[in-house]
C-alpha cells in the first residue's frame, strides 16, 4: 500500500513539474478539436462561421498593433465513419493578444447582437469538443503575406 501511495505521489510531482515547465512559454493561441456526426455538420458549420464573424466584427485586426489577431482558421475533415473532425486555431503574436481576445469575449458575449452566436456555439458546437484537445501553444505558424 505504501509503495502505491509513493508511486502516486511521484506521478503527481512529475506531472506538476511538466505543467509548470510548459508554462515558461507564453500562450499566444487558442484552439480546439471537435468530432461531429455528419448529420450535424451543416449546423456546426454555420455556428462556427457566425463565431468567426464575431471575431471579425469585434477584434482588432491588422498590422498596426503587434497584439492584434494574426489569424484564425476553422477547418473540417472529409466524412469518415459517419463523423467529421473540426480544428479551430486562433493565433496571436503575443500573449497580450490572447488576453485581449478573452477580454473582448467577456465584454461582448452577453450583448444582444451576439447572444445567439454564443448560445449556438454552446448548444450546437459545444457537445462535440474533444475534452483535453484544447490547443495552447503554436508550434509553427506561417503567414506568407506577412513573411514576403
Amino acid at each position: 500500500m505504501n509503495s502505491i501511495c509513493a508511486g502516486l505521489a511521484f506521478l503527481v510531482i512529475v506531472i506538476s513539474s511538466a505543467l509548470h515547465a510548459a508554462d515558461d512559454k507564453p500562450r499566444t493561441n487558442w484552439g480546439a478539436v471537435m468530432k461531429v456526426p455528419v448529420e450535424k455538420m451543416e449546423a456546426v458549420d454555420q455556428a462556427l462561421i457566425n463565431w468567426g464573424n464575431w471575431i471579425k466584427e469585434t477584434h482588432p485586426l491588422g498590422p498596426e498593433d503587434e497584439n492584434n489577431l494574426d489569424n484564425v482558421s476553422i477547418t473540417r475533415s472529409e466524412p469518415f465513419d459517419g463523423q467529421v473532425y473540426y480544428v479551430i486555431v486562433e493565433v496571436y503574436p503575443t500573449a497580450k493578444g490572447l488576453e485581449n481576445h478573452q477580454r473582448i469575449y467577456q465584454q461582448t458575449n452577453s450583448l444582444t447582437e451576439y447572444e445567439d452566436v454564443f448560445a449556438k456555439l454552446r448548444s450546437v458546437v459545444g457537445p462535440y469538443f474533444i475534452s483535453g484537445a484544447t490547443q495552447r501553444k503554436t508550434v509553427y505558424n506561417l503567414v506568407p503575406s506577412k513573411n514576403h
